[in-house]
């Protein structure tokens, strides 16, 4: 087949009748790519997966099955609609390699599935979902301060397994994030600015290739592909089975925490341009967001109807906190002030988000090296106070998340690891929220809001996006999520999968596909 081997020609036929549409151009930076997904159903043989079942020590589940539908149902409710030809729920990593080389056999599509928290739905398949959620095992060795775990704990079973001890790992704040996926593109949260991120405390993992084999990765052992993985974004380079990770030291005096609270359009510029000015020159122990939400109109009409918030932990004394957030006091009319002195793990349970119900969202995100004009951030305030749905269960708010830089962070040149995101200050995000039963137009709005807060942040933020944050509207995502780095994860997935047997609509291709 002119050099094209069978497995190859199957899936990539596969991924033809799937219907994948044609990008429409909408904005700076950003496209609209419609996908219309066939039934995989109907192109796989009931005797592939009958042999596919047999060969499981875990479960084969089939549309119709106990248990198909929530297995197959993924965080975000925008891609609800994209059903699995079968979901298999692996019992050990002999189960993962059986999908894998069965998935070559027949030229289906595999996706693997941790949490399921890919925001632009690359958890998704109309191909085979590899369910690893049984892989959850967690060793901690107090002595060497590391830890094991199966490719899909969760935040949450590393949050149980060391609550309350000496011991960390800095990983998200909503509970049912896998820390596979978490790690595979990074990983911030709370306390990756004092603590690092994620995949800087990965170690080395086990990892289930294209081929089928299973690869032992380190500094010293598939060096390049442990550097891709530490991230290049889940979903590229094979399934991580395990991974092996280094803790941090939980501090053992008491920690300082804030949140204020205002309304209205004017607050919600004040505040994220002083949190701007203030993230620059803040010490890596600050570990800080900004909010502002579009709410319900009342009274006052849209400007007053905006929510802001800030908040964060400081790994530090109360007084330190209060000199640090003190231009945040200074802005007016207060509606909550909380600064106190707490212990670690208090605030963690604090800052902990578990599982919300099922709806839909739109986040872009765009990283930012220096303080935006003043200016730029009173149109934010006015797109948000004119969000174009302001109800509690579909609306858009515009969060500065200030855990992405800092020298813990900046110890790691960008081509040292996949992750390039260095020296940075802030990473801007504009999330939209709406139930999964709304009609299209809602979410549709709500998505072209999101464009236009992107496009008044474009002039002034570097051309970067957080992989982890993905989203379908980013054309030039080669550019976003990966910088100066994308050309060697090429080579590296062009020589671990050249076939291109792991992918989705913004994977990394193979050389032969660029």
């Amino acid at each position: 087949m002119s050099g094209m081997s069978r497995r190859s020609f199957l899936r990539n036929t596969a991924i033809t009748a799937a219907g994948i549409g044609v990008g429409l151009s909408v904005g700076p930076g950003l496209t609209w790519k419609p996908v219309s997904y066939a039934s995989a159903q109907d192109t796989v043989a009931a005797s592939a997966l009958e042999d596919l079942r047999a060969r499981l020590h875990g479960t084969l589940m089939l549309p119709g099955d106990s248990g198909y539908a929530a297995a197959s149902a993924p965080a975000n409710g925008r891609y609800r609609t994209i059903l699995p030809a079968a979901v298999a729920r692996v019992a050990d990593e002999a189960d993962v390699i059986t999908c894998v080389t069965w998935c070559n056999e027949n030229g289906v599509p595999p996706v693997g599935r941790g949490g399921g928290h890919s925001y632009a739905g690359f958890s998704t398949t109309t191909g085979l979902m590899i369910d690893l959620r049984r892989l959850n095992s967690l060793v901690i060795d107090y002595a060497t301060s590391t830890a094991v775990s199966g490719g899909a704990a969760l935040n949450n079973d590393f949050f149980i397994a060391t609550e309350d001890g000496p011991l960390f790992m800095p990983g998200g704040t909503c509970l049912g994030v896998g820390m596979g996926g978490l790690t595979l593109g990074g990983g911030i949260g709370y306390n990756a600015h004092w603590a690092g991120l994620s995949c800087d405390h990965m170690q080395a993992s086990r990892i289930v290739t294209a081929a089928g084999e299973i690869l032992e990765i380190d500094s010293s052992h598939n060096d390049d592909l442990f550097w891709a993985c530490r991230g290049g974004a889940g979903g590229n380079f094979g399934i991580n089975t395990q991974f092996t990770y280094d803790l941090v030291e939980v501090p053992k005096t008491t920690i300082g925490w804030y949140r204020f609270e205002w309304t209205g359009a004017d607050n919600a510029a004040a505040v994220l341009s002083t949190f701007d000015k203030l993230l620059a020159s803040a010490p890596a122990a600050l570990n800080a967001v900004a909010m502002a939400q579009a709410t319900p109109v009342g009274k006052g009409g849209n400007s007053a109807a905006v929510s802001v918030m800030s908040r964060g932990q400081y790994i530090g004394p109360v007084e330190e906190l209060r000199d640090l957030v003190t231009p945040l006091l200074d802005i007016g009319n207060l509606t909550k002030q909380t600064l106190e002195e707490t212990m670690f793990w208090d605030t963690q349970r604090m800052i902990a988000s578990a599982e919300p119900a099922s709806h839909s969202f739109g986040d872009i995100s765009r990283y930012s090296n220096e303080p935006m004009p003043d200016q730029v951030y009173a149109d934010i305030a006015d797109l948000i106070a004119n969000c174009p749905s302001r109800s509690d269960d579909a609306n858009g708010s515009f969060w500065s998340l200030g855990w992405v830089g800092g020298e813990v962070m900046d110890k790691f040149s960008r081509t040292e690891t996949a992750y390039v995101h260095r020296n940075m200050l802030t990473l801007l995000r504009p999330t939209t929220v709406w139930p999964d039963d709304a009609p299209d137009s809602v979410g549709n709005e709500l998505n072209a809001w999101s464009e236009q807060i992107i496009a008044a942040i474009d002039p002034h933020t570097p051309q970067e996006s957080y992989q982890n944050f993905p989203n379908r509207m980013i054309e030039n995502w080669q550019e976003l999520y990966y910088g100066e780095n994308f050309e060697r994860l090429v080579d590296v997935k062009t020589k671990y999968d050249k076939d291109n047997l792991f992918t989705n609509p913004q994977g990394i291709p193979t050389r032969s596909n660029t």
